[in-house]
């Protein structure tokens, strides 16, 4: 797996071991819902509303309302909002939590966690949708709900994803190691003036290859890969100090605060400013 796409920020889960989000992004088309990026745990991003351009590796679709992505432990994904935005909620959870010696789980879960089980990427049932629907409630409950209900509620869902298994674990997997230096070069040095002619070069490509072939693995454009990382920084630097907005703009690659601005407004919807105060 390319380790230049891993996750590295660690999720705290609740005494259920599950961790739920809730996302709207309205009349966002294009934008960046998650990057490329792959994990250690098992994650369900239920469409609500609006549409999802799910990346798998190099294949891609459109998931609308009432359609489930599923995503498996070091499964290569990304997601882009639809036309007129997108709706979601995200199941995330450790299956390895979940083994409890039992016979079933040995059966079941066991073969899950070793990679040697998958299930379909895209699933459309209303019992998977309502199933999810009630982890989501129970978890904004919070402390009004016994942890074990959302336990229960997991293994429920387990349950019917076996429905959907795959034949083979090896379609779901996309490795193309010999991009994984690139992309660990573009994610340390994303800040500074790097172009997509720069970095072919370093590497010894083709220009007009290496931005083709780096649509294809990451899903989006180069020029856009490099921006969601510079104003994924800024948004850390605005939340984390007071220092003026030019001094974060500089701090992300940008030579014109005005450009910055234009930027972070049209990705998401403030000034840099007015973000900070909110």
């Amino acid at each position: 797996m390319l380790d230049a796409y891993k996750e590295l920020t660690p999720v705290v889960y609740g005494e259920n071991a599950i961790k739920y989000l809730y996302t709207v992004m309205e009349e966002k088309s294009g934008r960046m819902c998650f990057p490329m990026h792959w994990h250690e745990r098992m994650e369900l991003v239920c469409v609500a509303g609006g549409s999802l351009e799910m990346h798998f590796g190099e294949w891609h679709c459109i998931l609308h309302a009432g359609q489930i992505a599923v995503i498996h432990t070091g499964q290569l994904h990304g997601g882009f909002a639809g036309e007129d935005g997108v709706v979601y909620h995200t199941i995330m959870f450790d299956v390895q939590k979940f083994c409890n010696g039992t016979i079933a789980s040995d059966k079941y879960l066991v073969p899950l966690c070793q990679g040697k089980c998958v299930f379909r990427n895209v699933i459309e049932d209303q019992r998977l949708f309502g199933i999810v629907n009630r982890i989501a409630d129970i978890q904004k409950n919070g402390d009004k709900e016994n942890p074990l209900q959302a336990i229960g509620v997991i293994y429920e869902m387990l349950g019917v994803l076996y429905e959907y298994r795959e034949t083979s674990a090896e379609i779901l997997y996309s490795r193309d190691t010999q991009y994984s230096e690139v992309l660990a070069y573009i994610n340390e040095h994303f800040a500074e003036d790097i172009s997509a002619k720069s970095v072919s070069e370093r590497f010894g490509y083709n220009e007009s290859y290496f931005s083709r072939r780096f649509r294809e693995i990451t899903g989006i454009t180069y020029s856009r890969y490099v921006l969601a990382l510079r104003m994924e920084l800024a948004q850390k630097l605005l939340q984390g100090g007071r220092e003026p907005v030019g001094n974060v703009a500089w701090k992300c690659g940008f030579t014109d605060v005005s450009y910055f601005t234009k930027c972070f407004k049209k990705l998401f919807g403030f000034t840099p400013t007015h973000y900070r105060e909110l």
